[in-house]
């Protein structure tokens, strides 16, 4: 299982077509085999967002990264585009 953390800056103008975008995130998510879908807003960096939620694997991983990359209207709402949707996956080192 890996967990899975995007993050990004929201354009000021145009959170709320963001936000209408995020409320069918987890189901779509969902979909793709994701659980545990998280979308948090940073106390002391309004505008700053990051998304977790949990994938069996890296080909849900790569599938999810590759699909939000290419999102081009939910990319246009964040500043810097794609090139600043940041999407990492991690595993757990519990032995």
């Amino acid at each position: 299982m890996l967990t899975v953390f995007m993050e990004y800056k929201l354009e000021p103008q145009k959170r709320e077509q963001a936000l209408s975008q995020l409320a069918t995130m987890p189901d779509r998510l969902a979909a793709m085999g994701a659980f545990g879908y998280r979308c948090l807003e940073g106390v002391d960096q309004p505008g700053l967002f990051v998304e977790a939620f949990e994938v069996p694997g890296l080909e849900q991983y790569e599938q999810i990264k590759a699909w939000r990359l290419a999102d081009a209207a939910f990319c246009d709402c964040v500043t810097g585009g794609a090139a600043k949707l940041h999407v990492w996956a991690f595993r757990s080192i519990e032995q």
